[in-house]
């Protein structure tokens, strides 16, 4: 492996990442104890743990979580007992407590082990000893971010500005409406994934259907790297507004005016379109050294017209399709090895190379 210091002068240049990176396990490794067990995760809606005793199921990469609503918090925990490290719940639902199918060993809903079934004849079991594991837990509008690393700083340091710069676009986020989600598979690394989300270099060519919604000229298509995330954001093409040129894939007139794509690190994007309030979010999970899945949800505003909704979902599934055919091939390169690193243009891949910055400030060396 290049050093680090080495590689970050590369990326100041405008080389990219080793192809190794997105090849050889051993980085997968790196990047499960470095990046994903250090870093917030979208694991689900709000809505769903909004009355005590609710809680849902999630993972955060090889680890299965628990969210719950107790009478005093919003609480999330490793959802593995403290007994034989069986998942404790699955699914989603309401219950009055926490208990394991295997022995049932049984917790409140704060994670305190409440019963252990003939514990009483085991001298010294002290019941205090062996909660359920506590995770960070915390929500952004209807969303709700869980972290592993008890130390790490909360997520408002993670979001900056990008509350507000969302908001600009005219959406209010508690005010949208969950619609639809859907788990998906890919065969390429979940960097390259990010990395094409990253970049609209490749938009004229390779998605004519967004070209015609979203002005994507370098002149007036916007990118931004800010600390832990990153912006593009564009207006939406006059001739769409017009109904002149090439036919769009929806009618783009409304009340969002321009485009958003947002990046959160590690693995979090948010995708705002124009027209009538509309967001899609996107979770990419590594899945080994070539292969990623992740699931996309769509939301809207209350008020929204149902033809709208299936025009602009459809969209987003052609221009994840799209994507999809290049991340594939980009993967089957970089299975090469040759050449061992790519070289970007630094004015229209520079949320890229911030990208790349943050996984090697990650990995190190």
């Amino acid at each position: 492996m290049s050093d680090a210091s080495d590689l970050a002068g590369d990326l100041e240049r405008g080389l990219s990442l080793p192809a190794s990176w997105y090849t050889e396990p051993g980085i997968v490794e790196r990047e499960r104890t470095r990046i994903f067990r250090r870093a917030w995760h979208y694991v689900g809606r709000a809505e769903r743990v909004g009355k005590v005793g609710d809680y849902f199921t999630a993972s955060v990469g090889d680890m299965p979580i628990a969210v719950v609503r107790s009478e005093s918090a919003l609480n999330a925990f490793v959802n593995v007992c403290r007994h034989r490290r069986h998942e404790v719940v699955t699914g989603a639902g309401n219950l009055k407590s926490l208990q394991c199918p295997y022995h049932a060993w049984r917790y409140d809903l704060d994670g305190r082990l409440r019963a252990a079934p003939r514990s009483e004849h085991e001298k010294g079991f002290d019941r205090t000893a062996y909660p359920l594991l506590p995770v960070q837990v915390e929500t952004w509008g209807p969303f709700v971010f869980v972290n592993p690393d008890l130390a790490a700083p909360p997520l408002s340091r993670l979001l900056g500005d990008l509350p507000r710069i969302i908001a600009s676009s005219g959406l209010v986020l508690d005010g949208l409406r969950f619609r639809q989600r859907e788990e998906w598979e890919s065969d390429a690394n979940w960097k390259v994934m990010i990395e094409n989300f990253l970049e609209c270099y490749h938009c004229p060519v390779q998605h004519p259907s967004f070209s015609t919604v979203v002005d994507v000229d370098e002149d007036t298509y916007s990118l931004r790297a800010y600390e832990w995330f990153s912006s593009q954001v564009a207006p939406v093409r006059r001739s769409a507004l017009e109904g002149r040129g090439r036919k769009p894939p929806y009618d783009a007139r409304g009340a969002v005016t321009q485009a958003q794509y947002h990046y959160l690190w590690p693995n979090f994007t948010v995708s705002v379109n124009p027209g009538h309030p509309n967001l899609s979010v996107d979770v990419w999970i590594p899945d080994g050294p070539e292969r990623t899945r992740g699931f996309s949800e769509h939301w809207f505003g209350p008020d929204v017209p149902e033809q709208f909704v299936r025009e602009v979902i459809a969209f987003n599934k052609l221009v994840g399709a799209e994507d999809d055919r290049l991340t594939s091939s980009v993967q089957r390169g970089l299975r090469a090895g040759l050449p061992a690193q790519g070289r970007f243009l630094v004015r229209s891949e520079q949320l890229v190379i911030h990208f790349q910055k943050l996984v090697l400030s990650a990995l190190g060396h």
